[in-house]
């Protein structure tokens, strides 16, 4: 058995069938999405019953499972979407998602069976996995691609979320379309949802979708006027409904190329009408049909069954009307029909090509994505290539010519004697037909495009064939592809926007032609049994094959590569020396091009502080280019083992002016300390050169020495004077008035001068960020009483216009929900809105927002202590469970402990009060809460857990234990005596109980 024909269009279909053999087809689709394998997961593998089709390949072997067992696998994923801390944000997915079991539920009542007699079967064969491309059968990748996702699902971890759907933002739309799928199945509800940007533009649940009409298309909407009929004839009128042609025709009709042309009918015949700047008759009405646009000077018309070619400005036939058919073409080239063949003329009606083909197609430049100047034909059952003088390019001798969009004018693949070759865009047979395969490397889908290397295939394995040059590829490896130009090649100019390590533009193979044959022209990438390796264009091997993934660094001469292993630890690889460039591996690798030297960089995932990664530089030969390790840059701390592309910018800028830059260095003592680096020099502690440059007048240095004081007072300090306020009286940056302002909500200074520097931050010119952190000073300053008269109105009109200037996911956006929520549960501006407040607490809890969670608990408790109706009470609870849990199974980095200590608390509360009571896990909650201070946590766990005869835990030791602690935390056994104690403490537990 042989692979399914890879360049054939796959037939990938979704069908519900039972007994009686009738099918519906539910989806026809080329990919398989994340959708159609949840379905189908747990399917047993069957004989395919797609029917064939021309030119697509069809599958042999598909996936079935029962009609109730694919119901089951989508109610397990609803399930598993509706418990995902983002859900509540889009409550409309749940109908969209909802829609598909009730499609396939309305399919079963019309085929008139159970469900339980039904089956889904998708016939995937045809479609390629990437492990099986050369398998005789690709249906095992499907099953378990079908397979794995259940699992995922069943697992129930919402991390897990991209990997089940594709889906990157929950609530984008889009991404459930797309990635997921949703409008993969064959039904105008699926369909619509694709015309949709957001989830409640829809939001029809599926019973009740009404299939929109289709728009009609106005032809006339770009016009200036528009037909209008008056007693059966027809003008046209302007926009204020005046006649600017009289109704005299029987038809108007616009022209498909032009607004200022249209054409008008009388009988049978039509004329041409200029309707701009005036109205003037340029052809009485005499042609048969509208067969040309009359766009140009020049348009094709038929008279008496006869076409030719009109001169529109002088008015007259340039070619008399003699012609079976004539269509224009580029550059003054006319088609021509004669009988069943086609050949060409000029414009003049010089025969430049006798009729001779069966078939055409358009010369490029008159069709997206073909290749300029040139056009095939078809004589004999053969296709050919000619130019636009109809010289042969290519004898008509090829059975077959493949035209792909996503060869972007590299081309066309052609078969000749059942092998493949590739003539390219100038008509060039730049590879014979010899091949099983031959494929240009499409853009965007490869590392780089490299025009004019062609990849060629002969019994299962890959090479490469240059368009000229004296190299090639053996067809020995399973896959190949160029990573760019290598140091042997002519040197590319530096370009900051070119994509890839290749010329801009032009034949790569041209390019490296010219270079050093006694260096790597050109780096590959290749794969065999042993791993992933790199060879250049003469077989050097560069990097050995092994378990590892290669990438090109930059986007000049590659002289470095990055290796990563299975584990996600890098290593950089030196071209040159065909060697590892660092010691080790590491948790990411980079390099900076200095003038006149090149630095490595190689990051640690050990640092002081968990979110942090550790960064060291090196020489190209292998050796510290600077002392220590770093774990900040440019006032920024380094995340995700990486420079960031503006961070990359900013340290080449200075270093190549000769500028230190600021750097947070580890000591090997433990801590960190601010210094200023550059290569070649040792590290400057940052305090003094801070300082040196404050008594010189920088303003920016106090800002920074602010930043990195050991106590908030000296911190408020060094910020009054970035803001020009002691000693310097500068203009202050935004930074330092926001640095200020936020010392101050901290409480390191007096507020009542804090709204005005809110002014003077935000006419400071304050980057995006900085803006909407300023505007959430003055709405957190607007509802502080120590700040001066509180204004809830500018409150709430500051803290929009937080929301206007940050995205959603940002810290400033967050919180801004937060204090929004406290003005409408308060009512600070006239009306309490505990629903409004409620959203705003929901979504910022969502978000990992510590008091809003703190805060939605205790309204959602009183709201359920408030309600007469035990249900409504209960669905408070419920809900208050929900945000508890789900806010401590993902808890954000730097809640406060006191937070942390009351959420727990709520928790366990809740837990003690809804059914059936949680005793273990109330248990686990409070000891927590109770361990961190919190002292009514503590008479909880003595009163309910260890003391309450209901409790399962009942301990009187335990109770004992945390009753004693309990009257500790509260102050009464400090002021006690010690011989009333013991009487004291049984007071309390009696008290208690």
């Amino acid at each position: 058995m042989h692979a399914p024909d890879a360049h054939l269009a796959s037939a990938t279909w979704l069908y519900l069938g039972g007994p009686s053999g009738a099918l519906h087809c539910l989806a026809r689709c080329d990919n398989v999405s994340p959708l159609w394998c949840l379905l189908l997961a747990g399917a047993a593998e069957v004989a395919a019953i797609t029917t064939p089709e021309p030119d697509t390949q069809l599958p042999r072997r598909g996936l079935r499972v029962g009609a109730l067992r694919a119901l089951h696998n989508w109610r397990l994923f609803c399930d598993f979407i509706a418990v995902h801390p983002q859900y509540h944000r889009v409550p409309a997915l749940s109908i969209y998602l909802s829609a598909v079991a009730e499609w396939i539920e309305q399919l079963a009542a019309e085929v008139g069976q159970p469900l339980d007699a039904l089956w889904l079967q998708g016939d995937w064969d045809a479609l390629s996995g990437p492990f099986d491309e050369h398998e005789s059968s690709r249906i095992a990748f499907w099953r378990w691609n079908a397979d794995s996702r259940l699992a995922l699902v069943q697992g129930g971890d919402p991390l897990q979320l991209h990997e089940i759907t594709q889906v990157v933002d929950f609530e984008a739309l889009q991404d459930w379309v797309r990635g997921f799928g949703l409008n993969s199945l064959d039904h105008p509800y699926f369909d619509a949802l694709a015309q949709e940007e957001a989830f409640e533009a829809q939001g029809t649940p599926f019973e009740d979708f009404q299939q929109a009409e289709a728009l009609s298309f106005d032809p006339w909407c770009e016009h200036n006027f528009r037909p209008r009929e008056q007693a059966g004839l027809f003008g046209l009128v302007d926009d204020d409904g005046a006649w600017h042609e009289p109704p005299q025709w029987q038809e108007i009709r616009p022209d498909a190329g032009s607004l200022v042309r249209v054409w008008v009918r009388l009988g049978a015949r039509w004329g041409l009408l200029q309707i701009e700047p005036t109205a003037e008759l340029l052809f009485a009405p005499q042609f048969d049909a509208v067969v040309d646009s009359a766009a140009g000077e020049l348009c094709v018309a038929s008279l008496n069954g006869r076409q030719g070619l009109l001169d529109i400005a002088l008015r007259h036939w340039r070619l008399p009307p003699e012609h079976e058919e004539l269509r224009r073409e580029c550059s003054g080239l006319l088609r021509v029909r004669q009988g069943e063949r086609l050949g060409y003329l000029d414009e003049d009606g010089q025969v430049l090509c006798a009729p001779r083909y069966q078939q055409t197609r358009p010369f490029g430049g008159s069709q997206l994505f073909e290749a300029q100047g040139v056009a095939w034909v078809v004589e004999a059952g053969r296709w050919g290539l000619i130019d636009t003088g109809c010289r042969e390019l290519q004898p008509c001798q090829f059975e077959r010519v493949e035209f792909r969009e996503e060869h972007d004018q590299r081309g066309w693949r052609v078969w000749r004697d059942g092998h493949q070759g590739w003539v390219n865009a100038a008509g060039v047979l730049v590879v014979p037909c010899q091949w099983d395969e031959v494929d240009c490397f499409e853009p965007y889908q490869h590392a780089c495009a490299a025009e004019g290397i062609y990849r060629v295939q002969r019994a299962g394995r890959h090479g490469l064939l240059p368009s000229r040059g004296d190299w090639c590829i053996p067809c020995e490896y399973e896959d190949i592809e160029p990573l760019g130009v290598g140091p042997g090649a002519p040197p590319l100019p530096e370009d900051a926007l070119r994509q890839a390590a290749e010329p801009e533009q032009g034949d790569l193979a041209v390019y490296i032609a010219d270079g050093d044959t006694g260096q790597s022209r050109l780096l590959i990438r290749v794969r065999n049994a042993q791993g992933e390796g790199v060879i250049d264009e003469a077989g050097r091997q560069i990097v050995p094959p092994a378990a590892w993934r290669i990438a090109a660094i930059g986007n000049q001469n590659l002289r470095w590569l990055r290796l990563e292993d299975e584990q996600s630890h890098y290593q950089l690889w030196c071209v040159e020396r065909c060697a590892p460039a660092l010691p080790g591996w590491h948790a990411g690798v980079d390099v900076l091009d200095l003038p006149g030297q090149t630095l490595l960089l190689s990051f640690a995932e050990s640092a002081p502080r968990d979110s942090d990664c550790s960064l060291e530089f090196w020489t190209t030969e292998g050796e510290p280019a600077l002392a220590g390790r770093f774990i900040g840059l440019l006032g920024e701390v380094l995340y995700d083992c990486r420079l960031l592309s503006d961070q990359r910018e900013l340290l080449l800028t200075h270093w190549r002016r000769g500028e230190p830059v600021e750097a947070c260095e580890i000591l090997a003592e433990g801590g960190t300390r601010a210094v200023f680096i550059q290569p070649g020099q040792a590290p400057l502690v940052a305090r003094e050169e801070w300082q040196r440059r404050y008594r010189q007048g920088d303003l920016n240095a106090a800002l920074a020495l602010s930043r990195h004081c050991e106590t908030r007072t000296q911190a408020y300090q060094w910020a009054r004077r970035a803001c020009g306020l002691d000693e310097l009286a500068r203009q202050a940056s935004a930074a330092a008035w926001l640095q200020l302002i936020e010392l101050s909500l901290q409480g390191a200074g007096d507020l009542y001068e804090a709204r005005d520097w809110v002014e003077r931050g935000l006419a400071a010119m304050p980057e995006l960020d900085e803006r909407a952190r300023l505007w959430l000073c003055a709405g957190r300053l607007w509802l502080n009483p120590a700040a001066g008269r509180v204004d809830a109105e500018r409150a709430r009109q500051a803290l929009e216009c937080v929301q206007r200037f940050s995205d959603q996911q940002d810290a400033e956006h967050i919180e801004s929900r937060f204090y929004l929520g406290h003005y409408w549960y308060e009512g600070l501006g006239g009306t309490v809105d505990r629903n409004q407040a409620r959203e705003l607490w929901r979504s910022a809890a969502a978000d990992g927002h510590a008091p809003a969670c703190e805060a939605l608990l205790r309204l959602l408790i009183d709201d359920a202590h408030a309600q007469v109706n035990s249900d409504a009470a209960g669905q408070c609870l419920e809900e208050a469970l929900y945000h508890a849990r789900q806010f401590l199974a993902h808890p954000q980095h730097g809640v406060a402990s006191t937070t942390l200590m009351a959420i727990r608390y709520q928790l366990g509360e809740l837990l003690l009060v809804c059914e059936p009571v949680a005793w273990e896990e109330a248990e686990q909650v409070l000891h927590q809460a109770a361990e961190a201070g919190h002292a009514q946590a503590m008479g909880l766990l003595a009163e309910k857990i260890y003391r309450d005869r209901a409790s399962p835990l009942k301990r009187a030791g335990a109770a004992t234990h945390w009753a004693w602690r309990y009257a500790a935390a509260q102050g009464l056994l400090a002021t006690a005596d010690k011989g009333w104690r013991r009487w004291l403490f049984a007071l309390v537990w009696w008290l208690r109980g």
